[in-house]
């Protein structure tokens, strides 16, 4: 249970100081679409580089160190935030957030695995914690006041994690570039950082699209709170699906999901919407959790190259979503993010497909 509060706390943390970033810099320092997005790939790229690192280093050296330490550093660098007042000390204490950001995860999410094998319930505190710090930054709607309470969350996370038994920890050798996992499970890998490049094409001017349409902060809070507590409500009971059926469901959800955007003319229309994108994601990210879980002993770098794609994806989709709706507007680049969910569900079904027969074939020699 203390993990899970944890990862709830930890969640709410970051989410909340990262709502409103977009739309602090565009109104209160002028930033234009293709700023925020650079802004938003910057820190992307800084935790595509911390997860990986840390991840592979909690497989080799243990999990408490990089649990422990990566929390209260990101409560540190989350502080900073008070103190940022242009876009450039904006984008510098986002790359240190990153950074600090990418240290903790794969620590706390092996540690579970390990400890009670149950991953949907574990990552719905996730979503629970994403749910209440969106709702909170909209309530406060005060970015000091917001940064302010997203560094508290993160240093009481740490004070929790030091109450926690870590025993005899499995530690593995594992390679610098550890091609061979890469290859091992490239299905999920290269097929969700597709849909996660649409995703995040979308998300890096999301709160800008709902603020458009009317919705005023504490609308927006709800909104992206209505995602994070419907993905709660899911996750909790998914982990009895199988692995293949959770992915396929994600992918279905998503592909129907993005475009679905291009149909809102208020912003109340976008709230039935945000259930399907909760249960697109949920499916997906349980579902990919379990398929590295179950076939890999390096649980650690596994999961930690599964967040260094998901980043890879947030960096590509922020640069490229930025530059879209510069020239597109907003649906045309809803549309461009279903084709890229529909190209990463070809990517899955066939890759995993051509795998399976690889594997059966080594079995078999």
């Amino acid at each position: 249970m203390r993990a899970g509060y944890i990862q709830l706390l930890s969640s709410a943390g970051l989410s909340s100081a990262a709502l409103l970033i977009p739309n602090m810099l565009r109104d209160e320092l002028g930033a234009n679409t293709v700023e925020i997005g650079l802004i938003t790939a910057s820190f992307n790229l800084a935790l595509f580089l911390s997860s990986y690192i840390f991840g592979r280093a909690s497989d080799v050296h243990g999990r408490k160190l990089y649990l422990q330490s990566g929390l209260v550093l990101t409560s540190i660098a989350l502080f900073l935030l008070v103190f940022a007042d242009s876009k450039a000390s904006i984008a510098v204490v986002r790359i240190l957030i990153g950074l600090c950001a990418g240290i903790y995860p794969s620590a706390l999410l092996t540690y579970v695995y390990e400890m009670e094998g149950k991953i949907g319930k574990f990552t719905a505190y996730g979503s629970l914690g994403v749910a209440i710090g969106n709702f909170v930054a909209g309530m406060i709607a005060i970015y000091y006041g917001i940064f302010l309470m997203s560094a508290l969350m993160l240093l009481v996370a740490y004070f929790i994690s030091t109450k926690l038994t870590f025993g005899n920890e499995r530690v593995h050798k594992v390679p610098l570039f550890p091609v061979a996992m890469i290859r091992h499970n490239f299905p999920i890998y290269v097929s969700i950082m597709f849909r996660h490049t649409g995703a995040n094409m979308i998300w890096v001017v999301y709160p800008l699209f709902l603020a458009d349409l009317g919705a005023s902060p504490l609308f927006i809070g709800l909104i992206y709170a209505i995602n994070s507590g419907a993905q709660y409500a899911f996750m909790r009971f998914i982990d009895r699906f199988q692995t293949y059926h959770l992915i396929m469901a994600g992918f279905v959800f998503s592909i129907i999901t993005f475009p679905s955007y291009t149909l809102a003319t208020r912003p109340e229309e976008i709230l039935p919407m945000q259930v399907s994108l909760a249960a697109a994601w949920s499916c997906l990210y349980v579902g990919s959790i379990k398929y590295l879980m179950e076939r890999n002993e390096e649980k650690g770098t596994s999961s930690g190259l599964l967040q260094s794609f998901l980043s890879v994806s947030a960096i590509i989709g922020a640069l490229v979503g930025g530059a879209c709706v510069f020239a597109l507007g907003y649906h045309g680049t809803m549309l461009i993010a279903t084709c890229l969910a529909i190209i990463g569900f070809m990517i899955f079904v066939l890759g995993n497909r051509s795998l399976d027969r690889k594997e059966k074939g080594v079995i078999a020699s």
